[in-house]
């Protein structure tokens, strides 16, 4: 079916005199995850990985992602006439220089306005510039094939809380227009999801496991016009946002609307997130700034710490009652990776405030754990029997925050000393990033090698960032504090700030044997204040055991040995109280000191 569709494309290019088509994998708002209707990309490669971008010419088609990525690529695109290209860096648009490489001058390239920003269509023009490659708009070819496409999300919105949010939109808002005015500009434009749904307090469900909403906002001095689909927000939500001088004008309406407004006006946006079809539809002065709702959204209030917290307590105890599940069932019977991910689930939902899964689960038997964002299907999941090892990557949301956690686990038998002397320097590098101290102004890259430290020394590493942001009830993966080795990030380019909620996870992969990964979330703070400077660290809010049975002691220094007796310590005395005697028991062994 694959190979039919990219027949049919191939046919388009010629209609439309094209030498080839760039399809990436974001939508109209720069998304990590997408909805069913911008999934354009998976459409026509069969790859379902969140990064990519697939090349269509004539005589070739071609797709470029990540290690991440890597092997997931030769298992789902295995049959299909697609080359992989390994990117040497995430992200980066290593396809144009490609395809200026192999077009003849003045070739006609086609790209969809809409899924591309304005910052990446200046640098594909700058690249493509000394062959006059031209950039066409495709905005309607990709209907003329994929005419089943699903329609955009019309699911409810809900107004989010104070109780949760713990800031008001009236004073979100205000922060928003004192940037206006400080700025000299007259509006503020927003085409991030995450930070519409952060600015206006609404949470929706049109991505997979992220509660966002379909929308541009456009916040003024006088009035704000939210666009989205009106229908989808209940009486009283519509008279709040009245009361606000929140005006709601439906999604399709956008452009139009702001050709209107901004012709004679100042606009601050983003140019990483501004999509190239409104920047050439809309007559104005665009200011482009890094967004402030990115970064204040960054810095967690108290109320969204505290939720953060909470969450971390409920998942530990899911967790807990899980692998107690898990433990006792193996004793019985082989079971699939798929129904693994299921059955935790299950245990999460029993939760207060449990909304769904903030990404699918990663269950990786033995060599699916090398897999990095493995996913095991119902049909062909590997059965996970009592031995060896299993990588379980998960999180959930819930009304009070966002949780993501790694663990890996020895399931029976003895480990090698390759895994117990991999795992040990996994976690000998998780520590060193969790008890570091470093000054304000420190950014992701100057201090993501000391997670990854023990592992060179054994000539090992790893393929992917050792951490990113957590959102509240809001994305997994949140812009834009992490850690990387890549500078041209911005998790690698982002200052880390007192009360922010980071993941360290750090980890290890063989090909066909075992996935190792540890992951917490810490809660970043002002740790002290000395002639230097302010000095930040963190402090792990996660509470689940590390799996005692893969660490090699005689690895560990007195210090790290202290501060895991000292992280159990905690877990266990803050998930005892919400457990049953059996269950305390079970977590009294798995918190015992090394």
């Amino acid at each position: 079916m694959i190979n039919k569709r990219l027949e049919k494309l191939r046919q388009q290019l010629s209609k439309y005199n094209l030498d080839a088509v760039i399809i990436p994998s974001t939508d109209p708002h720069q998304s990590e995850y997408v909805a069913k209707h911008w999934k354009v990309r998976e459409y026509f490669s069969g790859f379902t990985g969140s990064a990519g971008v697939l090349v269509v010419k004539p005589d070739e088609t071609a797709l470029w992602t990540d290690s991440r990525y890597f092997l997931q690529f030769e298992e789902e695109c295995k049959a299909y006439e697609i080359t992989l290209y390994k990117q040497s860096i995430p992200y980066a648009p290593e396809h144009v220089q490609w395809l200026c490489d192999s077009l003849e001058e003045n070739a006609v390239v086609g790209v969809d306005f809409l899924q591309f920003s304005k910052a990446q269509m200046d640098h594909i023009k700058e690249l493509s510039k000394s062959k006059n490659i031209e950039l066409k708009n495709i905005t309607e070819l990709v209907g003329e094939i994929w005419t089943d496409r699903p329609s955009l999300p019309d699911f409810p919105i809900d107004i989010h809380p104070l109780e949760f949010s713990g800031e008001t939109t009236r004073s979100k808002i205000q922060k928003v227009q004192h940037k206006i005015t400080t700025g000299k500009a007259d509006y503020y434009l927003f085409s991030r999801f995450d930070e519409i749904a952060w600015l206006f307090n609404i949470r929706s469900q049109d991505v997979d496991f992220t509660p966002l909403v379909t929308a541009y906002a456009l916040v003024g001095l006088e009035n704000t016009r939210l666009f989205c689909n009106k229908k989808r927000f209940s009486s009283s939500a519509l008279a709040t946002f009245s009361k606000l001088n929140i005006e709601v004008i439906d999604y399709d309406e956008a452009i139009v609307e702001l050709e209107k407004i901004a012709s004679t006006k100042k606009i601050i946006t983003d140019v990483s997130s501004l999509n190239y079809a409104v920047y050439n539809a809309v007559t104005s002065t665009f200011i482009f700034q890094n967004s402030i709702v990115k970064e204040l959204k960054a810095v967690k209030n108290d109320t969204e710490i505290a939720g953060a917290k909470n969450c971390m307590l409920k998942d530990g105890v899911a967790l807990t009652k899980f692998f107690i599940w898990l433990e006792n069932e193996l004793n019985k019977r082989s079971i699939s990776e798929y129904e693994i991910g299921k059955k935790l689930e299950s245990f999460r939902q029993q939760q207060e405030f449990y909304m769904g899964e903030s990404f699918a689960a990663i269950v990786g038997y033995k060599g699916n754990g090398a897999i990095i964002h493995y996913t095991a299907s119902e049909k062909g999941a590997a059965m996970v029997q009592n031995e060896d090892i299993l990588l379980i990557d998960s999180g959930a949301q819930y009304k009070d925050g966002t949780t993501d956690i790694t663990r890996t686990v020895w399931l029976g038998g003895t480990p090698s000393d390759e895994i117990k002397t991999t795992y040990t320097a996994v976690l000998k590098g998780y520590i060193a990033l969790e008890q570091l101290q470093f000054p304000k102004g420190t950014v992701g890259m100057q201090i993501d090698a000391f997670a990854r430290l023990h592992l060179w020394k054994l000539g090992l590493d790893y393929p992917h960032g050792t951490g990113h942001g957590i959102g509240s009830f809001g994305m997994v993966h949140e812009p834009g504090q992490g850690f990387t080795t890549n500078i041209a990030t911005s998790t690698g380019s982002t200052e880390h700030a007192p009360n922010q909620l980071t993941t360290i996870e750090p980890g290890c992969y063989k090909k066909d044997a075992f996935g190792i990964r540890i992951e917490n979330i810490v809660l970043s703070s002002l740790k002290e204040t000395t002639a230097f400077g302010e000095f930040i660290g963190f402090t792990p809010i996660t509470l689940f055991p590390i799996d005692r049975q893969l660490i090699k002691d005689s690895l560990l220094t007195a210090s790290e040995k202290k501060w895991f007796n000292g992280y159990h310590k905690m877990v266990f005395e803050q998930l005892s109280p919400r457990l049953d005697n059996d269950e305390i028991e079970w977590l009294r062994k798995m918190c015992q000191k090394l």
